[in-house]
């Protein structure tokens, strides 16, 4: 029998207020009270997400039919901003420090942008806008997140983070070029995250109707093959077209924008499926709640009922494991230094001594031809010319090779951190074979996320502050020289500098690169360390646990077995509950 929307929501909602009492672990309660927090509000939380420079921003600016959100040519945005409904345009700034700041719209891009909030230096952590658009209505909240895989890897980790948030995503390609490789792997990660994935393929205006239709093809046959998802819709669509048409109010340039089909899409799913996807999503994340609890009190429980020398022996096998566990890990330690160090030599290294013998000569080049071209010019101007010359060239040439590079030792980067996640489960899974030989319960596979490799990564920027400088000529006497001696002394400097500069930019980037790939490696090694840390820390809590129980006296321990009984009854009685609500069959609020 199909049940309505409100009937399920008010049964789920008293499954976590019927399991909280039982749960002592503060993190467990914490996502309880957000998953209730979310159900109750009927918050919906609508992800835009995808590869940087796809367009998100402007896609959103389209829905809203407003020039809100700020775009740029460079990848902008920078902070997590969440649009929900409100009868009149307001934006508050949350801070890590608990500062609310309310700011007009002419001030947002002083907090959501890279370029006026680099790294986040102002400790931004949300930026709530609050608009009168009807999507928003019913507790929907649009979520624009930074850009994966631009060169600020920052804005990587954050769009991860915020992804267990997710109950759909609208995934935005480009249509030239068409998907990437970078961008299915983010994929593979969203589909684990969203209960419903919407696909657009934007920027449909740049080309032609048959390159059109064979982007659309090729980029739908990737995600049906490469991330096993079937009869894949793709929406291709303008949305700087459907922006600006909605701002002249132009129907027609709308229509042809392609934006309506979507938009018509997105209004029948809000109105007909949100309900169960939220629910779906909800219900979800509370059976891991449960499971986790329920894996916790079964372990306690297996201590405190061990007759004492049997828990003795117990110990003494998982400390004898611990040690043999903590050799394995530092072989892989001493496994990833080295990989580390191949890593270096046999890509930065060669990678960096191409780019000082290749482009060293041709920008040398460079010099003199510019030169050439010039017509008649003092020694002053031909100083200032020289000086900017070689600064745009270095800037240029570095800008190119650091995308580039950081493309390629970010992709290198991945498969290393890739096998030390490997490692690291395999770890994992002897341990978890250990506690269920020593305690003979079943114990959930435990499989640490591969989607922290994509968070894991680096940056490198060259400062603005490294400028060539050639003004000694005209601050000495040489200007005064006759024009072809002070040509030949001037170009003889822009020569040198050149090649100066490319040899100091390679030895600083050499020197940033390594630095930063040998910090990123090790904090995501000290990350799954915690992890496996983790672990083992709760199956030697509960062992030393239930022999201090049962050394103190036998009533207490009596008495926490009657606990523990009854936290698991609740746990197993919430899964029925669950079990029972046939999730997939109810009817949506709005149907």
């Amino acid at each position: 029998m199909l049940e309505d929307y409100s009937t399920i929501r008010d049964r789920l909602l008293e499954i976590p207020e019927r399991i909280a009492p039982a749960i002592e672990d503060g993190k467990s309660r914490h996502a309880l009270n957000r998953i209730g927090q979310k159900v109750a509000g009927n918050e919906f939380c609508l992800v835009v997400a995808g590869q940087f420079k796809r367009g998100k921003t402007t896609f959103i600016n389209s829905l809203l039919g407003e020039d809100l959100l700020p775009v740029a040519i460079i990848p902008l945005t920078s902070i997590i901003t969440e649009i929900s409904y409100g009868d009149s345009l307001s934006i508050e700034v949350f801070f890590n420090d608990g500062a609310v700041r309310k700011i007009p719209p002419t001030e947002l891009e002083e907090y959501v942008t890279e370029k006026h909030n680099p790294r986040n230096v102002k400790d931004v952590r949300i930026v709530e806008v609050r608009h009168p658009s009807a999507y928003l209505k019913n507790g929907v909240r649009i979520i624009d997140t930074p850009g994966v895989a631009s060169v600020h890897s920052h804005n990587t980790e954050l769009t991860y983070s915020y992804l267990p948030n997710a109950d759909a995503a609208i995934f935005l390609v480009s249509v030239d070029p068409p998907i990437t490789e970078a961008e299915f792997h983010f994929l593979n990660d969203l589909k684990e995250f969203a209960a419903r994935l919407f696909f657009v393929q934007n920027k449909i205006d740049m080309v032609g109707p048959d390159d059109r239709r064979e982007s659309l093809e090729f980029t739908r046959s990737v995600i049906e093959d490469q991330i096993g998802l079937e009869d894949v819709t793709i929406f291709p669509l303008s949305a700087k077209r459907a922006l600006e048409g909605k701002l002249a109010n132009d129907r027609n340039r709308v229509e042809e924008s392609g934006l309506p089909d979507f938009e018509r899409m997105l209004e029948r799913f809000l109105m007909e499926e949100k309900g169960q996807v939220l629910l779906d999503s909800a219900a979800h994340k509370i059976r891991n709640v449960i499971a986790q609890e329920s894996f916790s009190a079964k372990l306690m429980q297996k201590t405190i009922d061990e007759p004492l020398a049997n828990l003795e022996s117990k110990i003494g096998r998982f400390e004898k494991a611990e040690k043999s566990i903590a050799q394995e890990r530092r072989d892989s330690h001493h496994l990833v230094r080295a990989e580390t160090a191949d890593l270096v030599a046999g890509m930065l290294i060669p990678d960096l001594e191409t780019l000082k013998t290749e482009k060293t000569a041709a920008l040398v080049r460079g010099v003199d031809d510019h030169y050439g071209s010039l017509g008649p010019v003092g020694n002053r101007e031909l100083a200032r010319e020289m000086n900017q010359l070689v600064h745009e060239r270095i800037h240029d040439t570095f800008d190119r090779f650091l995308t580039e590079e950081e493309s390629r030792l970010r992709g290198r980067l991945e498969e290393l951190l890739g096998r030390l996640v490997d490692r690291t489960n395999r770890t994992i899974s002897d341990i978890i074979a250990l506690s269920s030989s020593i305690f003979e319960i079943e114990v959930a596979p435990f499989v640490i996320d591969d989607s922290l490799v994509k968070a894991a990564g680096f940056d490198f920027k060259i400062d603005e502050d490294v400028k060539v400088s050639l003004e000694y000529i005209t601050e000495s006497a040489t200007y005064l020289l006759p024009r072809p001696l002070a040509h030949r002394l001037i170009l003889r400097g822009a020569r040198a500098r050149m090649k100066k500069q490319v040899d100091q930019h390679c030895g600083r980037m050499r020197h940033d690169f390594v630095e930063r790939i040998e910090a990123s490696v090790e904090s995501f090694r000290a990350q799954l360390d915690e992890t496996v840390d983790a672990t083992l820390d709760g199956i030697r809590g509960a062992l030393l646990s239930g022999r201090r129980r049962q050394e103190e006296s036998e009533r207490g321990a009596l008495a926490d077995s009657a606990h523990l009984e009854n936290k698991l009854r609740i746990m197993e009685e919430a899964l029925r509950e669950l079990d029972s609500m046939e999730m997939n069959r109810i009817l949506s609020p709005e149907a």
